[in-house]
């Protein structure tokens, strides 16, 4: 008897003390409480976990309804998911939207005349992106933007010279130009985006010449491949007062703190929701190599409007994926980011308004999934993972047994037109399915990256039953999938492709539903549907000089089996859910 009452003792104790907690947070939230009754703020929601001190099996981050503009992005490390909580999540009110947001809303708004309208910023940092009820907005160019597919019309680059390092145009384009000072050009080559301030011009007859600043002209000028500086390249100039003459345009200027907006005539600028980016992150989840953070869900938020201002300070020499020349992975920025982390899942969350990328998963993440999200008004990709990019890597910085399925994935590559909707590198056992991928300057998905014609940790990955559509609307040498690097395995299948091809603007290259391009090797391709394609290959595989194809297999991409189709693409809803108040 005295052994059962022992026992029966532990079992209590143990569920007294091993529970599950609910924290409740507000927009107007304040103090330690973090009730239901008296909800806390956000900013003290790292402080509040950090010192749970007893175990708990599960502790539930209840959001309330409405519009948090954090101050600092919201940090889930070791520290604040502490060894006492087992499962942390992070749940959206269904009542009411919750917006986690690293941008401020822009007010007091003055008439500048002609059509424009101004705001002071005071102590605002810079930003590249304006968003006006929910969407990317134009920053003031010339020539103007008239299609918002490929971003059209452009002028044509007259030249470059290797030797001097300037890059020549038609004196007739440069109206406009007094005054350079945050002036940026952006030029398409092939795959490749280019985006710089000058650091001098000077007109010689009928042209003008002018100097990258640095690092930029170091990357424009080891573009010596592919004809990458041939004349003809589609450019325009970027981020000028003298720009601003078109509805829908903005212009931030610096020096002043003020920004101006053109908005259609039809509409009061007071009634306009105009956010700005401050914060180059809003969520991030952070282990260590040594202690990987585990057992996170973050669910029905919105994360919103981030920042990233490094291509105004050093420009972009951006190829494939947004991978800038130059840079390493620690430069790039998401609205979520994960790092060493096992069994984190990201599920019906919206990601809109990313300065850079929507979700990265930069490196040692496993077990993990981002379901039945919508990705929407994205700089640059939807989805990164592995941004280390090293074919052999540790164990520990390896990022496998990823689940990718159920997103919505639109509007990518909106600011750096390289951008795709998603791009893994150096992965192993991940499963991308059940995904669509639509309006998309370049490509619609890259699996594997530069590694040569060697073996590395790259394997076993899943890309099926995709839809991909309306992808490739701008540059060249891409497709809707696109592939890179040995890797054993993996199989592309039952996915859909359809409704693109090559674009007036794109360079001299082609255009692929699937890509199999340098060293992509021992990869199985089979029962992928491609429907309404112009002027593109169904399947391509790189065979030019040293950069070769290997023991690929191909088998039944010619049919228009019903079934793929209707099956291809996410299941059920994306994003977050708000429910009717009856």
């Amino acid at each position: 008897m005295k052994k059962l009452i022992g026992i029966l003792l532990f079992i209590i104790n143990v569920s007294v003390a091993y529970t599950q907690d609910t924290l409740y947070v507000s927009p107007s939230g304040s103090g330690e409480i973090f009730s239901r009754d008296v909800p806390g703020a956000v900013e003290g929601l790292g402080r509040k976990l950090a010192s749970i001190g007893e175990p708990r099996r599960n502790i539930i981050v209840f959001f309330q309804g409405g519009l948090y503009e954090l101050e600092q992005p919201l940090l889930i490390s070791s520290k604040e998911k502490n060894k006492n909580i087992d499962t942390l999540l992070l749940v959206g009110s269904t009542s009411g939207k919750v917006i986690l947001s690293g941008g401020r809303r822009v007010a007091g708004w003055k008439n500048a005349g002609k059509g424009i309208y101004k705001a002071s910023l005071a102590g605002c940092a810079g930003f590249r992106q304006l968003y006006v009820e929910g969407k990317m907005a134009v920053r003031a160019r010339t020539p103007n933007r008239e299609n918002e597919d490929d971003y059209s019309p452009y002028n044509r680059i007259a030249g470059f010279d290797e030797t001097s390092q300037t890059v020549t145009i038609k004196a007739s384009e440069a109206t406009g130009l007094e005054n350079t000072e945050g002036l940026e050009i952006v030029i398409n080559h092939h795959w490749y985006q280019s985006r710089f301030r000058l650091e001098s011009m000077e007109q010689q007859g009928k042209n003008i010449l002018f100097r990258p600043i640095q690092p930029a002209r170091k990357h424009l000028f080891q573009l010596t491949y592919a004809k990458m500086l041939a004349a003809g390249k589609p450019y325009y100039f970027e981020n000028a007062r003298s720009f601003l003459d078109q509805e829908k345009e903005w212009f931030w200027d610096k020096k002043e703190s003020v920004l101006y907006y053109m908005p259609p005539k039809q509409e009061k600028i007071e009634e306009l929701e105009i956010i700005y980016p401050v914060l180059d992150r809003v969520l991030k989840i952070e282990g260590t190599a040594e202690r990987p953070i585990e057992n996170i869900r973050v669910e029905n938020i919105m994360f919103g409007y981030s920042n990233w201002t490094i291509p105004t300070r050093d420009g972009i020499i951006a190829t494939q994926g947004v991978q800038g020349r130059g840079y390493s992975g620690d430069l790039e920025t998401g609205l979520i980011e994960v790092e060493f982390a096992r069994n984190v899942r990201i599920a019906h969350c919206q990601l809109t308004g990313a300065g850079d990328n929507g979700i990265i998963f930069t490196q040692g993440v496993k077990n993990s999934q981002i379901s039945s999200c919508h990705f929407d008004q994205i700089s640059a990709n939807g989805i990164v993972i592995d941004t280390y990019r090293k074919g052999h890597q540790t164990e520990n910085r390896l990022c496998e047994k990823n689940l990718i399925e159920d997103n919505l994935i639109e509007n990518v590559g909106m600011h750096y037109t390289s951008g795709m909707g998603l791009i893994v590198s150096f992965v192993a056992k991940t499963t991308i399915q059940y995904n669509e991928i639509r309006n998309c300057r370049y490509t619609g998905m890259q699996i594997g990256n530069h590694f040569g014609d060697n073996l590395s940790v790259m394997r076993d990955n899943v890309i099926r039953r995709n839809n991909i559509h309306h992808v490739m609307q701008l540059h060249d040498d891409g497709g809707a999938i696109y592939t890179l690097s040995l890797q054993p395995g993996t199989r592309i299948k039952e996915n859909w492709m359809h409704d693109f091809g090559k674009n007036e603007w794109a360079d001299n290259f082609p255009v692929n539903g699937v890509f199999l391009d340098n060293s992509s090797g021992y990869i199985r391709v089979q029962d992928n549907v491609f429907t309404n394609l112009t002027n593109v290959d169904r399947i391509k595989e790189q065979c030019a000089g040293n950069a070769t194809t290997r023991d690929n297999i191909l088998e039944n991409n010619n049919t228009q089996d019903k079934e793929i189709k209707d099956n291809a693409g996410y299941r059920g809803t994306v994003g977050v859910t708000i429910e009717s108040i009856r």
